[in-house]
């Protein structure tokens, strides 16, 4: 493939994708990227980040810690392949809590993530696997997952986004409660969950207890365990969880249609 000139910073992953003739998520490789605009990967030891970029005019380096997993370590390249496309010019250094996390606060790491999940998961491949499964639980999670090769954690959060999935939410809880959740679009902000997990909910059982297994599909449970406000007794909804190691627990949950008509 002839090398191309590098990346303009207003151009899109999309337009990038589609630059380099690549057509199936299987061939989308961010190291070769990353070299196609200029860039080298390396590996070495970060003391005060999981990833950083440096670069001057044309060229950089992205250098990334090494161990993590490798869809981890992915999402980590194209996050700093958003800062190239965003913020040339700068050295950035990225913590592991910057990356991923699609901050509300910190708009500059918040684009270089949503740069990451373009490019990983370009929105028209990624919505048509996820037509493949008509109800978003772990197994649908895991199959698109693998297709993509990105996380759990990265490819639920699209999952969400894509609009597939109306009714679904998904929580993230650490020993400390809530630690962050996201909504499908439509959803009412009153359907926020609880800050601290129910004793009734797996989920309380697979944070707490480090014998249990991650759910194998999911289970009713009434919404009042998920949610604090005057309707959720009326409801049931599914809950089905998984652990994240370092994250803690994921909780995916598919609320009954009457929640949010």
């Amino acid at each position: 493939m002839t090398r191309i000139d590098p990346i303009p910073s207003n151009l899109s992953p999309d337009a990038l994708i589609r630059s380099l003739g690549i057509t199936e998520p299987r061939d989308i490789d961010v190291e070769a990227i990353a070299y196609y605009v200029g860039l080298k990967v390396k590996r070495r030891c970060l003391n005060c980040c999981e990833a950083m970029i440096t670069g001057r005019g044309n060229k950089g380096i992205i250098s990334v810690k090494p161990g993590v997993m490798p869809q981890r370590e992915r999402f980590s390249i194209a996050h700093e392949l958003g800062h190239w496309a965003h913020h040339r010019g700068e050295t950035v250094a990225c913590r592991a809590t910057d990356i991923g996390r699609f901050s509300k606060t910190n708009e500059v790491e918040r684009a270089a993530d949503q740069y990451a999940a373009n490019l990983l998961m370009p929105y028209a491949m990624f919505k048509s696997a996820c037509r493949e499964h008509r109800r978003l639980d772990l197994k649908a999670l895991k199959a698109v997952s693998g297709a993509f090769n990105t996380s759990l954690t990265a490819t639920l959060i699209r999952m969400i986004d894509t609009g597939n999935y109306p009714n679904a939410i998904m929580i993230n809880h650490g020993t400390g409660g809530r630690k962050w959740h996201k909504l499908a679009n439509g959803i009412p902000g009153y359907w926020k969950p609880k800050d601290d997990l129910d004793a009734d909910s797996f989920a309380f059982e697979l944070l707490h207890n480090p014998t249990s297994r991650d759910e194998g599909f999911p289970r009713k449970i009434g919404a009042d365990a998920w949610f604090d406000n005057w309707a959720a007794e009326k409801y049931e909804i599914t809950e089905q969880s998984f652990r994240i190691p370092g994250e803690g627990v994921i909780t995916i949950l598919n609320l009954d249609g009457n929640m949010i008509s």
